[in-house]
């Protein structure tokens, strides 16, 4: 987990927090899990994915057997975040 995901999580009200964490932990199970608000973001290389948790999403990466928390916000800041990570 990136120090940018870290401070993310630690701004979001408690009972959110749990319940992203809990979508972070299944990631570890499997990462490209389909039908679950799991989508690989197109234009990165390595691939940026995008998991659905309530109003919030988590960016990550997955890198051989490595799972990256890149960044978890708020769907109104998606775009915006995204295209900062573009840059």
């Amino acid at each position: 987990m990136t120090g940018s995901a870290i401070d993310d999580l630690q701004d979001i009200r408690l009972r959110f927090r749990e319940q992203i964490v809990a979508a972070i932990k299944k990631l570890s199970a499997n990462p490209l899990v389909s039908g679950t608000g799991v989508k690989k973001l197109k234009g990165f290389k390595p691939p940026l994915y995008r998991l659905r948790s309530g109003d919030y999403r988590i960016l990550y990466r997955i890198e051989g057997g490595t799972i990256t928390i890149m960044r978890v916000i708020d769907r109104k800041e998606l775009e915006k975040t995204i295209r900062r990570l573009h840059l």
